[in-house]
């Protein structure tokens, strides 16, 4: 007999802290009377389970980690059309914050027993899922420097900030791209190009766009170019959350978007928090499929 319920915990290399969080899902998921089975899988291994896991005849898949982990189950809840639960063990969890998912494990737990289903918009980026957010340029160089202050001091977002602000003390990256959406083409010299769906992590950063999202569209944002004490002060304001629109970057609301480097073909790119090694162009675009998602009752009521 199939599990009703299939969580796929990320592994932080076999932390103390990944037995707490299987701990604490055991006891609540095993006090609901419910079947339910939990995989420990990491990195590429995570996108595979789920999709194993996916194809049972369980009624929903769990992703148990950061951003990342619920994009990549999210793509396989999505293809073989499960209701995804989504247990939020991030150091920011922006996915399920725009939710209203809490973000106390036990509490997150009850969500996928007793919560309600909901209708998420997501992004499709050349045929694959985006949850929340993909850029290039200067932000996957912050988060390779968050990678190095992960290792030496811990996952936290105090050390996620400062490698903002250590980034823009270096040379910024100059890229020159094409941006074509439904109306029409643009050329623009830029130090970062976003794409943006997630209304919550708007509000965390001050950014404009979210008429975006009410128009059914996402929010492509573009960095004014500058030299390195711009590029210093838009670090800095990031960390402070007053970016200012139309000075510090301009906003695109769009449906669909093909981006063009024209000075490299393969570059490094943030999806959803996560390093990846892309190539020119990129076509990012509203998904056609809603991803059905577990929320509170009062969100779903709202």
């Amino acid at each position: 007999m199939a599990n009703s319920i299939e969580v796929i915990l990320n592994a932080r290399s076999g932390s103390r802290e990944t037995a707490d969080s299987r701990t604490v899902v055991e006891r609540v998921f095993g006090s609901s009377g419910r079947s339910f089975g939990i995989s420990v899988a990491s990195g590429d291994e995570i996108g595979r389970v789920a999709q194993e896991k996916a194809q049972s005849n369980c009624e929903v898949l769990v992703a148990a980690g950061g951003d990342g982990t619920v994009c990549g189950v999210a793509e396989s809840a999505c293809k073989f059309n499960k209701t995804l639960g989504v247990l939020p063990l991030g150091t920011f969890n922006y996915f399920a914050k725009n939710l209203g998912i809490p973000l106390e494990l036990e509490e997150a737990c009850r969500v996928i027993l007793s919560g309600a289903s909901v209708r998420a918009s997501v992004l499709d980026l050349d045929g694959r899922l985006v949850l929340n957010n993909t850029s290039i340029g200067i932000h996957p160089a912050a988060l390779v420097q968050r990678r190095k202050l992960y290792r030496r001091w811990g996952r936290n977002q105090l050390n996620a900030y400062l490698s903002v602000l250590l980034t823009a003390f270096q040379p910024p990256p100059r890229m020159r791209v094409r941006l074509a959406t439904d109306e029409g083409e643009v050329l623009r010299e830029t130090p970062l190009v976003m794409v943006c769906s997630n209304a919550f992590q708007m509000e965390t950063f001050g950014l404009a766009g979210k008429e975006c999202l009410a128009a059914g569209k996402f929010a492509l944002y573009v960095a004014r170019m500058g030299g390195r004490a711009t590029i210093c002060r838009l670090g800095l304001r990031t960390v402070l959350r007053c970016l200012r629109p139309e000075i510090d970057y301009e906003v695109i609301c769009t449906s669909d978007v093909t981006i063009e480097t024209l000075r490299r073909r393969s570059f490094r790119a943030a999806v959803d928090g996560e390093l990846e090694r892309l190539e020119s162009p990129l076509r990012i675009r509203v998904a056609p499929q809603q991803l059905c998602v577990l929320a509170p009752q009062e969100r779903s009521n709202g």
